[in-house]
């Protein structure tokens, strides 16, 4: 007996507007479906997107589906599949965004599903950390399932498990695992950081850049000869950040305990929330007093001001939208003042931007204005 969890995301109003009718069709559900966000679907999904409209955030994931698999010989009730779900959602999610949860009746298994947004009520996008699973996911699942006397959540699934599925799209290739035993291999014949990215671009073939992540802290980007896509380095296993990196190659790199985080107990979640925010500070800390001591200027983007964090959009919009054509960011501003003096001299003349139509009809009133001139002049000339 087991449970297992498939999560995907939904990137498209057209999927989100067809995903929630789906895991709330009244044949498969027998009236089993419970929302905060309404009682229809059409009320659901208007909520959902009036969430989107007040704090617009950037990205194109609309929400997240996860779907729950209780195996064959599971005896669980409807009923109590229900509650299983509720119970998930509130433990997982509380009220803190727009979320439709049911139970499938129509197989010879029961499952259920959760769609919620991908934007917080409160404002903010819905962000799922690395370690989430095993901190939070495996333990509440875990503990529901021995409430309602079920076996525990299942992983490495074939049909589900993401790793397989990667593996499949891959050709068979581990790209995770292959990353991994050329940094450790980099590491062994590294004498400093800077010498570890030079051989990682020199003898290893790969294209290496650095990066910022307003979660993770400088991180880097390794993409392997053969793989299309580059691999950021906090999403693989604990170590391979930058500071760990350097500090491995120094000799003096310490495996953090990680064995308390997993220990999550349902009954005292409070200390173990609290235990995990005093590891979380001490390595954050860690990573911040590497990054000054390799003069990075990086500041967490919780703690910035609403206006700072509108001036860092701004910039990093503009850098995305001139990266595609190559045009440095210095050059594009330098751009944008010389156009925004020429707009201000034209409305000094009177002169504004006409298309098509306008344009024509624009053009022979001005030869008209400018033909009239002329008489005027040759009018009073013979005057004289």
């Amino acid at each position: 007996m087991s449970l297992i969890i498939k999560m995907d995301t939904i990137k498209t109003e057209e999927h989100l507007k067809k995903a929630i009718p789906y895991i709330m069709n009244e044949r498969k559900t027998n009236g089993l479906h419970y929302s905060n966000s309404g009682v229809t679907p059409e009320q659901i999904t208007d909520t959902f997107f009036m969430t989107k409209k007040r704090f617009p955030v950037r990205g194109n994931r609309q929400a997240y589906h996860y779907k729950f698999s209780f195996s064959k010989d599971e005896k669980i009730s409807p009923e109590d599949a229900f509650a299983f779900i509720k119970e998930w959602v509130e433990g997982y999610l509380g009220d803190d965004y727009d979320f439709v949860c049911s139970v499938h009746q129509d197989r010879d298994h029961l499952h259920m599903h959760l769609i919620f947004n991908s934007v917080r009520r409160t404002g903010g996008k819905y962000h799922y950390k690395k370690g989430d699973w095993n901190r939070i996911v495996k333990p509440l699942t875990n503990h529901l399932a021995d409430k309602y006397h079920t076996g525990h959540l299942k992983e490495k699934d074939e049909t589900l498990d993401y790793s397989s599925d990667y593996k499949k799209r891959t050709n068979g290739v581990d790209w995770q695992a292959r990353v991994q035993s050329d940094i450790d291999k980099c590491i062994n014949i590294s004498k400093s950081y800077s010498d570890f990215k030079r051989k990682m671009v020199t003898e290893f073939h790969y294209q290496l850049r650095e990066g910022v992540s307003r979660d993770y802290g400088v991180y880097l980007s390794l993409m392997p000869p053969g793989k299309g896509k580059a691999v950021r380095s906090y999403r693989l296993d604990t170590g391979y950040m930058p500071v760990d990196i350097e500090a491995r190659i120094e000799g003096r790199y310490v495996m953090p305990e990680i064995n308390e985080i997993a220990d999550y107990d349902m009954d005292s979640n409070k200390d173990s929330m609290e235990l995990h925010t005093e590891i979380s500070l001490v390595g954050q800390n860690r990573k911040l007093d590497w990054m000054m001591s390799r003069n990075y200027t990086f500041i967490p983007y919780q703690i910035l001001s609403d206006y700072q964090k509108a001036l860092v959009r701004r910039t990093l919009e503009a850098k995305r939208m001139y990266r595609r054509t190559g045009t440095s960011l210095q050059l594009h501003e330098q751009s944008v003042r010389v156009i925004k003096g020429m707009i201000g001299e034209m409305r000094e003349m009177g002169i504004y931007r006409k298309t098509g139509g306008q344009q024509r009809e624009y053009s022979l009133k001005q030869k008209k204005l400018e033909q009239q001139k002329v008489q005027r002049e040759v009018r009073k000339w013979r005057q004289k």
